[in-house]
């Protein structure tokens, strides 16, 4: 399989500078300035492009959400939170009525009170401490929930740059399909992409944030999340477009697998994609130097646009070399995997974030709030 960007299809690791094989002079990106790198955020390129690109809610963030999910620990809930939220009493006739989100919201608000009791207690030990600070955000939990309702019951998550492709593993169906706001969460906490976003995002910036003297941000001012409606997208059918002084230099297919059909409607899907850039895209982005993403239907009949990602070296080029994105005095015809051996060859997408055996073995089936209580079992019997 799919910004900042450690973008979301290759590892977080160093990019050495990539040199021109004779001359072995630098290649010369445009500057990334913080300026650039947020005009490839959501909500900065969301209202001038509604219209093309899937239906979304942006909610802004609270500061104790984001300390939540900068914190290091997913949080798993007190031993007396799981028995009142995941209860098998036989006696009680509606248990079978109780869905997977309201067993974890009972869970919270379980946790909650217990650690609001513990917190009056001025010679509590550190352990009480920690419990005093269990995530709880109802309000987020009801607009989130609304919003899902709101799509049809089933959405994506991302941040102002990147979703947490990279946890899908975490998913029981290994997808970012979300039903309610503990399948949100989960995905938020178990992904680099989003704390590479939340720590990382300005590293590469070349200019200083703000006034002179600031330095370079380490985190967005404002944060927020955004909901994007659950469409089944056929990988075979996205593509990343480049383009270098407002002119399209470069189309290549985004998903590393072979796609024999491809190779039969190579013309029509460049000529779209050709249209498509020209009748809606271009001289509408701030910048003139940029990448965007798209989707064409499996009908082939529209064009979503799905993404917008700085013209960067640490943005994939996928199957170009950014010598010839820089440096091409024309646009470079469509790029496409040539051969299954070929795609054999390209990096398995997020191997590296690849989970434990013991972590796979308690999660597979399970809903989140089933796992949540084998974990917990896992640990305390480790304990002991």
């Amino acid at each position: 399989m799919p910004s900042v960007y450690v973008p979301e299809d290759q590892p977080d690791q160093p990019i050495e500078p990539t040199t021109d094989a004779e001359t072995s002079t630098p290649l010369v990106f445009p500057p990334l300035t913080h300026q650039r790198l947020e005009n490839c955020s959501f909500s900065s390129w969301y209202p001038t492009f509604r219209s093309l690109t899937i239906k979304s809610k942006i909610i802004p963030l609270s500061e104790d959400f984001v300390s939540y999910l900068n914190a290091d620990k997913v949080f798993i809930p007190g031993q007396s939170g799981i028995s009142l939220a995941l209860s098998d009493d036989d006696d009680s006739d509606d248990d079978d009525q109780i869905s997977d989100m309201e067993k974890f919201k009972a869970l919270q608000e379980a946790t909650h009170r217990q650690a609001q009791e513990s917190d009056s207690d001025s010679d509590a030990d550190e352990d009480e401490d920690e419990e005093a600070a269990l995530p709880y955000f109802p309000e987020l939990e009801d607009e989130i929930a609304q919003t899902i309702a709101e799509f049809g019951g089933e959405v994506f998550p991302k941040l102002n740059w990147s979703s947490p492709r990279d946890a899908s593993w975490i998913a029981t169906t290994n997808t970012l399909k979300c039903h309610n706001a503990a399948d949100i969460f989960l995905l938020l906490k178990s992904s680099d992409f989003i704390a590479h976003d939340l720590a990382h995002a300005y590293e590469d910036c070349s200019d200083e944030a703000g006034e002179v003297g600031s330095g370079i941000r380490s985190r967005p001012e404002n944060v927020v999340l955004i909901l994007r409606k659950w469409f089944d997208l056929a990988p075979s059918m996205e593509f990343r477009c480049f383009v270098r002084d407002n002119k399209l230099i470069g189309i290549s297919q985004r998903d590393m697998t072979f796609y024999d059909f491809l190779k039969d409607i190579r013309e029509e899907l460049e000529e779209k994609i050709v249209d498509f850039f020209e009748e809606r895209i271009q001289g509408k982005f701030t910048d003139s130097d940029y990448t965007f993403d798209v989707y064409i239907t499996r009908n082939r009949e529209r064009i979503y646009l799905i993404d917008f990602n700085p013209f960067a070296q640490k943005t994939d080029s996928l199957l170009y070399q950014w010598e010839e994105l820089l440096t091409s005095p024309e646009q470079l015809p469509l790029r496409l995997l040539p051969s299954e051996e070929a795609g054999r060859h390209m990096q398995q997408p997020f191997a590296f974030n690849r989970y434990p055996s013991d972590v796979t073995d308690l999660s597979n089936g399970q809903t989140v709030a089933e796992f949540a209580e084998a974990f917990y079992k896992k640990v305390q019997a480790s304990a002991v």
